[in-house]
């Protein structure tokens, strides 16, 4: 029995012994195979690595070339900025940032300039003659003493399409068959002139300062009411952004220095700080940069021996009436032997318009409707602007206005004695007759007197690229930002290709 099952087992150790001897090839193929595709994978990653280490930029390398296009795009803006809309700040330049030589150009996208195609001056009153224009006689003609085109409305109530006059400049005068309405407020197009529009009446009733920084006391937009005149006297005052609406006087006397509106003008606050005084309104209806007052009723504004500064108006979607302009009557629309002059309309958020004599507005819920008043002023013998330059010291003896002043109803008049003044009206005039009584030349120059229209460039889009001129690597940046006349900005793109 043993002897059989021994036999059994030799013979099994003999066929395993066989079929080991037949494998030992094909094992040996397997693992020539199995080489020959581990090295083409190996030869392919290192291949890879090596194409890809070689394009590719060391980390570090990568973040300094983008670091320093990104802080050429900051100095650029920040030089854009502080230069303002006028033009670019530089057609290019150079700095070394980061290790690198970093290289900005500026080219302009688009840019706005504010005056386009206005009537510097207009008179309003019917049979008007150039005696409804009165400039100092130091500044040489009236063509000299005043910016921009001249019309003088030879018109009647009775003759709607009579001549009138206009100055182009030179030194003869050319009759057009239209009413001065018909030329009045801005024309983009270079064909049509758009009559300026109200913005919707302010919502708030204001009693008058309501806060103060220090000692500078503080106004927010809002409607003033009443018929005993807001009198400041003395001291710094800023009416912060928006839209003021006057039934009151309004007058500044003893040297009180008074800001309207954020802008290029510095006053003894900004809007920032007004809306976040201690004692400042909820709604204070601070609104975009710049203000418009609007003088309804009996209100005027009065001036003497002060500093008044408007900043041009910048207006919101919500005030969008009160763009580019500074002081400005509500006029429901009158025609007699004085003057024509047509009912005013109200411009709304939703951009349609309405009538000034329908527009109401409830500021609050079950609140009783509040609405414009038209100014009352007669045509012919107030003055609506009445400036008194008789200081000593230009800082507190001056007029200085870069808006639209509209005051077809009433008059304007600057009076002064002494050349220790500054006065500007440098965004358009248009009322029944402009007297500039002042007798002597400013004395900081010529350029501390401007009447008319200065065309300025408000606002400029402009493109921005900064890359990298030297170094191992190369980066680039482009951002597109708006700068505004009040040095606001904002960008509109920013892109950084490291």
């Amino acid at each position: 029995m043993l002897n059989g099952v021994a036999t059994v087992m030799t013979k099994i150790s003999a066929v395993w012994k066989k079929r080991s001897e037949r494998d030992r090839g094909s094992a040996l193929l397997l693992v020539l195979i199995l080489i020959v595709v581990g090295s083409v994978i190996a030869i392919g990653l290192l291949t890879f690595t090596r194409v890809l280490l070689d394009t590719r930029p060391a980390l570090h390398e990568q973040n300094s070339a983008a670091e320093a296009v990104k802080s050429g795009t900051r100095m650029a803006i920040t030089l854009q900025r502080d230069f303002g809309p006028s033009a670019c700040f530089a057609s290019s330049a150079n700095w070394s940032l980061n290790g690198y030589n970093v290289n900005s150009t500026c080219t302009t996208v688009t840019s706005y300039t504010s005056g386009a195609n206005r009537y510097g001056t207009i008179t309003t009153l019917n049979s008007g003659t150039t005696t409804n224009i009165s400039t100092p006689s130091w500044a040489g003609t009236t063509t000299s003493a005043l910016s921009g085109n001249i019309l003088i409305n030879a018109g009647t109530a009775t003759a709607p399409l009579s001549s009138n006059l206009t100055n182009d400049g030179s030194t003869s005068w050319t009759s057009i068959e239209k009413q001065w309405w018909q030329l009045a407020g801005d024309n983009p197009t270079g064909s049509i002139w758009n009559y300026p529009q109200l913005p919707q009446i302010p919502s708030f009733e204001r009693p008058g300062s309501q806060a103060s920084i220090g000692t500078c006391s503080l106004y927010f937009p809002g409607r003033y009411l009443g018929t005993t005149a807001l009198t400041l006297t003395g001291g710094t005052h800023y009416f912060a952004s928006g839209i003021y609406y006057f039934e009151r006087p309004l007058i500044m006397t003893g040297g009180a220095q008074v800001v309207f509106g954020e802008g290029s003008y510095g006053g003894c606050a900004v809007d920032a700080q007004a809306a976040f005084a201690s004692t400042a309104p909820k709604s204070h209806e601070i609104t975009g940069k710049g203000a418009t007052l609007l003088l309804g009723s009996g209100a005027t504004l009065t001036v003497q021996e002060s500093s008044v500064r408007f900043n041009r108006r910048v207006s919101t979607s919500t005030t969008r009436g009160s763009e580019g302009v500074s002081i400005r009557t509500v006029n429901f629309g009158q025609s007699n032997t004085s003057v024509v002059i047509p009912a005013d309309t109200v411009l709304l958020a939703d951009g349609t318009t309405t009538p000034v004599a329908s527009h109401s507005i409830i500021p609050v819920a079950n609140a009783t409707p509040v609405s414009y008043v038209s100014s009352t002023l007669s045509p012919s013998t107030t003055w609506g602007v009445d400036v008194r330059l008789n200081g000593t010291v230009s800082t507190t003896n001056r007029f200085l206005v870069n808006g639209y002043i509209f005051v077809p109803n009433t008059g304007v008049r600057a009076t002064g004695t002494t050349a220790t003044y500054e006065f500007g009206m440098t965004g358009g005039v248009v009322a029944t007759k402009l007297q500039l009584a002042l007798s002597l030349a400013p004395s900081q120059g010529i350029s501390s007197y401007k009447v008319g229209v200065i065309s300025q460039t408000i606002q400029r889009k402009v493109r921005l690229a900064v890359s990298t001129t030297g170094g191992v690597r190369h980066a680039v940046s482009t951002a597109i930002i708006e700068v505004h006349a009040d040095k606001s900005y904002a960008i509109n793109s920013w892109v950084v290709d490291p």
